[in-house]
């Protein structure tokens, strides 16, 4: 997600550069040079101009739009370059629909609007790539004067060392050379790893050392791309002990950016969980039919969602939905989709707001109908979520004993949600939840649900007494 924060985006002015707004202007003309330059004289002149007039308006409408301001030249990446195409079609599609409502493109070549893309494109590429080439200019003069730059020797060829060696070309040209890596495992011995050679095993690291030494190269560092060993190990005992005698710089990457390559401990594991939760057939039926239901609800209600989409984007800002991390089925971790109906967590000037003072006036309405929860049939159609089941909570917010609930698919709406929702204490909800798994059928859920639309329009209220419903008897009372 192109995101800061999981449920909202910065937020600011949108922008333009000085030599953005400039080269989009001059596409249009150059493309119509390039095609035929009598075009810009005669009786085609007018024609000409409207289309140069009509492109440079679309044009810059869609760099704010695209907000390619906002970006930094001297960083341009693969998105940013794909954003710049999208752009420039854009603008390019703008023009040809003002042209032809106009004069239905007959004074117009057709295939200037290909070409006037293709112009446009290069020449915002080929500004971001003159100051990607100043940047590295200056790192080269930032490095002049280092007569002799760090030698490096990578231990281990992995992804982390392939993201190393990049940031070592991008960010320390001139300062930091990585002769070599060494590895392992023989499969990658001779090959090289973003152009360089993965040499030998770890263990022949002396060796190593002692060949560069003699060509003149004399390493000041090694690095290991791994986290540190935690039980004793002889080999890496022995390259310590090496590089300590030999008065070589010793450290271990992922300590040195902060990262730990081993995947943690989740909050909460599956191994408390049932190997076979038991749970009654009625699921299983349940499951295909809410996948059709869901299919054709989005099908049904894809006008209702591109409004809200729209209504959400001019209200609050891109992106229009966010997603939360909550507890899934069997502990897996689910992201949950909502609409947003948040402003920022940030002002203009870089102040916080709080979470009271964000939300808008189309959010309070989203939430007031619960139509921020739409985006969730998508959860249902992926099989992650069901339309009734136990609300997914945050890890923090898991009652204890939560086996039961978690042994079916969380849904939208619940038993617990109709029976005081956010009034109801987190151990009755579990409870409320447990019940509902061992009693669940399609007349449960039909009432549930027709409850749900009640509590739109009423609001969360405890309809009946927690601790009665929560046990099977008393709830099974209660709910008939």
């Amino acid at each position: 997600m192109q995101m800061y924060l999981p449920t909202s985006n910065e937020t600011g002015l949108r922008r333009a550069h000085f030599y953005d707004v400039l080269l989009t202007v001059l596409s249009g003309p150059l493309a119509i040079v390039l095609r035929e330059p009598d075009l810009l004289s005669g009786n085609q002149l007018a024609s000409s101009l409207v289309y140069s007039g009509i492109s440079a308006a679309a044009g810059i409408f869609m760099l704010l739009a695209f907000d390619l301001g906002r970006g930094l030249a001297r960083y341009t990446s693969m998105r940013d370059a794909i954003a710049v195409a999208k752009m420039a079609l854009a603008t390019v599609a703008l023009t040809s629909l003002g042209l032809f409502t106009l004069t239905r493109l007959d004074d117009v070549p057709r295939s200037i609007p290909a070409l006037h893309f293709l112009v446009l494109t290069s020449l915002l590429l080929a500004c971001r790539a003159i100051a990607v080439r100043r940047r590295e200019r200056g790192y080269l003069k930032t490095a002049a004067g280092f007569a002799d730059p760090e030698q490096v020797l990578v231990i281990g060829a992995n992804r982390l060392t392939w993201f190393y060696l990049r940031m070592v070309e991008t960010l320390t040209r001139g300062r930091t050379n990585v002769v070599a890596v060494l590895d392992a495992n023989p499969a990658f011995l001779g090959r090289t790893l973003y152009g360089r050679p993965v040499l030998a095993p770890p263990s022949d690291l002396s060796r190593v050392v002692t060949e560069y030494a003699v060509h003149g190269v004399r390493i000041d560092r090694i690095i290991v791309s791994s986290n540190r060993a935690h039980s004793p190990d002889s080999e890496w005992e022995d390259i310590e002990t090496y590089c300590g005698a030999q008065g070589l710089r010793l450290s271990f990457l992922p300590d040195d950016l902060g990262i730990d390559l081993v995947d943690p401990v989740p909050e909460m594991t599956r191994a408390a969980l049932p190997a076979a939760p038991a749970r009654s057939a009625y699921f299983k039926v349940k499951r295909g039919c809410e996948f059709v239901l869901s299919l054709a609800m989005l099908c049904f209600l894809a006008p209702v969602l591109i409004a809200l989409v729209i209504a959400v984007l001019i209200d609050v800002g891109w992106p229009a939905v966010f997603w939360q991390k909550r507890v899934g089925y069997l502990g897996q971790p689910l992201l949950v989709y909502k609409f947003r109906t948040l402003h920022a967590p940030f002002d203009r000037r870089g102040e916080f707001v709080e979470e009271k003072d964000r939300v808008s006036k189309l959010g309070n309405l989203l939430r007031r109908l619960r139509l921020d929860e739409l985006p969730q049939l998508w959860n249902i159609l992926a099989g992650n979520m069901s339309f009734v089941g136990p609300r997914p909570l945050l890890p923090v917010d898991q009652p204890e004993n939560s086996e039961r609930r978690l042994s079916v698919l969380p849904g939208i709406t619940g038993w617990a949600q109709i029976s005081g929702g956010k009034l109801v204490s987190q151990e009755d909800k579990g409870r409320l939840d447990e019940w509902y798994v061992q009693n669940a059928s399609f007349r449960l859920d039909a009432r549930i649900i027709l409850r749900t639309f009640a509590i739109v329009v009423t609001g969360d209220r405890e309809s009946m007494a927690v601790e009665d419903a929560a046990s099977a008897g008393g709830a099974k009372e209660a709910f008939d």
